[in-house]
């Protein structure tokens, strides 16, 4: 007997085919881009590499001493933030012009170095757009949206909300109604649009990342599920990138999220390994994410990861699955118990570096291992593109708001330890960078057109 016909799909016609998945890929010639799920420098030679967490740089000293310290330690770029992390009012920057000042002097200064050094020494500069954390872009309010974290106020799940301009949020532990907060489209997508516009030809750009750790979190409180506030953050992200792309056709976007389970509230490991009864809802959400294109898409994969956390590794693998590459944006190993989830880590933490933690745990595909992977596992195994330890400035007083004693490198009891391992694990990808030379396809491929590259139809390797 004959099946039925699908659902809008009348007898006799052809089944109906889903649409082709669209690229995450992006290049410009004469910019770092990404290509075929990997990250590439200018001339098309792979930039998997390692990188330098300096929030606070643009608004403080120290920008020469810790370039001179990212390239000592085998770093290609450094990471700093339009808002600044952690900030006094009085130091983080008014408007989006201080904030052009401020991170011109970083961009300046790299353009410098990189006149004076092959290109295979260049260093390179990705700029956070806000935070998720205060004090963020002027303007922006933040909410205490969270049942665990008391003291800590975040950008409440209705921010990312297209379309409603003000709304009230009714806080958690008793701190009352916030009243007519703005959602992003008020203070955030001009202050991205000015901060854009500034650096869109920059050749020291490695890219945007929409935002540090963005969520938008379930509320009960506020009636808030956790699929309506996952599709404003991802309606967010398709205007956000467009709105990106319609100034700068030059530089990589990256996502700003921690990882799926925590940006989505859905733990499919509650007993540690992957739950397979879960693992559909899991695979489901990342698809949502990789179809949150609107005229484009977003091209890295921004994660989180510390105390050897599996759910990073997850997304990292699944993404790589799909053609789409992951930077672990901030990784680290926590020396001390700091809040409800922060986790201890009481080894040894150079070699945790070097050969991972002697901890068994499952992947992904239900796989077990051994112990938690390495750094340059990570690359390997996991097809992350980069790493980037937090807490990673160069030593010395003007360094102050950037050092984070309990995780981070610099100012640590172990920081010399640590430093040689990070800069063993540079030196190794970078020796397999340039080993491995340009790559045709990334050579071949201009995504403002969408086409191979005429100039290069004729060329032997092509």
């Amino acid at each position: 007997m004959m099946g039925s016909p699908a659902r809008g799909q009348e007898e006799g016609e052809a089944p109906q085919q889903a649409p082709p998945p669209r690229s995450h890929d992006w290049r410009s010639p004469g910019f770092v881009s990404v290509v075929g799920g990997r990250l590439y420098d200018p001339a098309c030679v792979p930039l998997v590499s390692i990188g330098s967490n300096v929030p606070n740089l643009p608004f403080r000293r120290g920008i020469s001493e810790t370039l001179a310290w990212a390239r000592a330690t085998r770093m290609r770029w450094i990471r700093v933030f339009a808002t600044g992390h952690g900030l006094a009012a009085d130091r983080s920057p008014a408007t989006a012009s201080a904030a052009i000042a401020a991170l011109r002097a970083v961009v300046d200064t790299v353009q410098a170095y990189d006149a004076t050094v092959p290109p295979e020494e260049a260093l390179y500069v990705m700029i956070v757009l806000t935070d998720y954390y205060p004090i963020g872009v002027p303007g922006d309010g933040h909410a205490y949206d969270h049942p665990n974290f008391r003291d800590v106020p975040v950008l409440p799940a209705p921010w990312y909300r297209a379309g409603v301009r003000a709304f009230d949020f009714d806080q958690e532990h008793g701190y009352g109604v916030a009243r007519s907060l703005p959602n992003y489209e008020v203070f955030y997508k001009p202050w991205v649009q000015e901060i854009v516009s500034a650096f869109a030809q920059s050749p020291v750009l490695i890219g945007w990342q929409l935002g540090n750790e963005l969520k938008a979190r379930n509320s009960p409180r506020n009636g808030i599920s956790a699929a309506e506030a996952y599709g404003w953050y991802l309606e967010f992200t398709k205007d956000m990138v467009d709105t990106i792309r319609a100034i700068d056709t030059n530089h990589a976007i990256f996502m700003g999220a921690q990882y799926m389970a925590e940006l989505v509230d859905w733990n499919y490991r509650p007993g540690g390994p992957p739950s397979p009864d879960l693992l559909p809802t899991y695979q489901n959400l990342v698809q949502q994410a990789l179809d949150a294109c609107g005229t484009y898409c977003w091209n890295v994969w921004g994660l989180t990861e510390y105390d050897a956390n599996p759910f990073p590794v997850d997304d990292a693998m699944m993404f790589r699955r799909a053609g789409v590459t992951s930077v672990i944006t901030e990784f680290g190993y926590t020396r001390e118990i700091r809040g409800d989830s922060q986790q201890l880590f009481s080894g040894d933490r150079a070699t945790a570096v070097r050969s991972g933690v002697p901890a068994p745990w499952v992947d992904i595909d239900g796989v077990p291992h051994e112990h938690e992977w390495s750094a340059l596992e990570l690359f390997r195994a996991a097809g992350v593109s980069g790493l980037v330890p937090w807490g990673t400035p160069a030593p010395g007083p003007d360094a102050d708001p950037d050092i984070d004693v309990g995780r981070g490198v610099t100012g640590t009891p172990d920081e010399a330890r640590l430093t040689a391992a990070w800069a063993d694990v540079g030196s190794a990808l970078e020796a397999a960078n340039r080993a491995a030379g340009p790559a045709s396809d990334c050579l071949d491929y201009d995504s403002r057109t969408g086409n191979v590259l005429p100039q290069n139809l004729n060329r032997p390797d092509a």
